[in-house]
């Protein structure tokens, strides 16, 4: 994934165009990949991103390897960013430390995935919500190659001694965080409706919610 405030004004050709003419400066830098190694097609995300598409697996990887050079090649502001995907990691002991570098580096040897693929995790719950006493809990976790994740998905993940299951993570429905409809036709900053928590369900912003007790959780729809 590339961004860059240079790519709002290119289309989806022309970013191929750019991302190939900085390919052949690498090349010129010596810096040689695959034989034949090209991008093949772009995605322009709504933020400003752009996800480009390469001709094979194995170009995807060393790329990913000089995506210093890549990023000269292609000029202006580009950053070069991991794709990553998510997975629902459930039931991990809370005892794991998400914040801790060393825990990536043990999971991924205990699990016999590639070095760098666990990029973060984050506790899906906030802390101050967990119940007293609670051991288990369940946490989102980024990965950068779907080798790793289809493996994490089929032969699960060791985390603090402990085999957890994994499953994809479903795309969230659109949902305005001012009045929680679901699939609306608006965000917040257009919405007419009244405020509403999307933690207890009453009259104000959910940022403003003091409500912890967990039998008074709500959910609006």
């Amino acid at each position: 994934m590339a961004s860059s405030n240079n790519f709002d004004r290119l289309n989806e050709r022309e970013l191929v165009t750019k991302a190939n003419e900085a390919l052949d400066k690498m090349k010129e830098g010596h810096e040689l990949g695959p034989k034949g190694t090209k991008v093949v097609g772009a995605r322009k995300l709504r933020k400003g991103g752009v996800i480009y598409e390469l001709n094979s697996a194995e170009a995807a990887r060393w790329l990913r390897r000089e995506k210093a050079a890549f990023t000269v090649g292609v000029g202006g502001t580009s950053v070069v960013k991991e794709r990553v995907v998510d997975v629902i990691v459930e039931y991990v002991p809370t005892s794991f430390n998400p914040d801790a570098l060393a825990e990536g580096h043990k999971i991924e040897t205990d699990s016999g995935l590639s070095r760098g693929s666990f990029a973060l995790a984050r506790w899906i719950k906030p802390l101050r919500r967990r119940a007293p006493g609670q051991r288990m809990a369940h946490l989102i976790a980024h990965f950068t190659t779907l080798a790793d994740v289809n493996k994490v998905i089929k032969d699960g993940i060791i985390i603090v001694g402990k085999r957890v299951w994994a499953c994809r993570m479903k795309r969230e429905p659109k949902r305005c965080l001012k009045c929680q409809a679901l699939n609306s036709d608006h965000f917040s900053a257009e919405c007419k409706g009244r405020d509403t928590c999307g933690t207890c369900g009453g009259e104000h912003h959910t940022a403003e919610c003091s409500e912890d007790n967990q039998s008074q959780y709500s959910c609006t729809n």
